[in-house]
């Protein structure tokens, strides 16, 4: 019996430390975002991709929607485009990510940074007004975007594929109830 109280103790403490660094993690991931858009209808856009092309967030409705905000200069999002390129290679039939950049001033330095990093998603040209709809303060910031058009969630900085992949599994498709 004595035996079992120390493995006890060490179980106890092991939960403690665990109960506070996902305290940690939650408290500091409602810090970052405490100013971005919650539960509502994501604002929509039209912004032009690499090659011209416009493209909408309600093209996408009653798919799940990763929308990625990043800066090529940025490297904490640089650090990030592993997750990203393996995340969109393994997207299913109702799941898209966008990526909007900020600096996208010049289109040729976006392209070169797009084909140096073997970037196949679609990268959006940004403009103040959309990372003012979206209140963008800091990069890389995601939303997470249900099929209906809403906001299931946010976060700020370097994300994982997998905890990219876990929240666009929580995000919900509205595959029936879209018109």
């Amino acid at each position: 019996m004595a035996a079992l109280r120390p493995i006890w103790k060490r179980l106890a403490s092991w939960a403690g430390q665990l109960a506070l660094v996902v305290g940690l993690v939650v408290g500091v991931s409602a810090y970052q975002t405490r100013h971005h858009l919650g539960r509502e209808p994501a604002p929509d856009f039209s912004l032009r991709d690499l090659a011209g092309n416009s493209r909408s967030l309600s093209q996408h409705r009653g798919k799940k929607v990763l929308i990625h905000f990043f800066a090529t200069w940025c490297g904490v999002c640089r650090a990030e485009l592993p997750s990203l390129r393996g995340l969109s290679q393994n997207l299913g039939p109702n799941e898209t990510l966008l990526a909007i950049v900020e600096d996208s001033d010049d289109v040729e330095a976006v392209r070169r940074f797009a084909r140096e990093h073997e970037l196949s998603y679609p990268i959006l040209l940004g403009t103040r007004e959309t990372l003012r709809a979206y209140r963008v303060s800091s990069f890389p910031t995601n939303y997470y975007v249900n099929g209906d058009g809403s906001i299931q969630t946010s976060t700020v900085g370097l994300s994982t594929r997998l905890g990219m992949a876990f929240r666009l599994f929580v995000t919900r498709s509205f595959h029936a109830s879209v018109p």
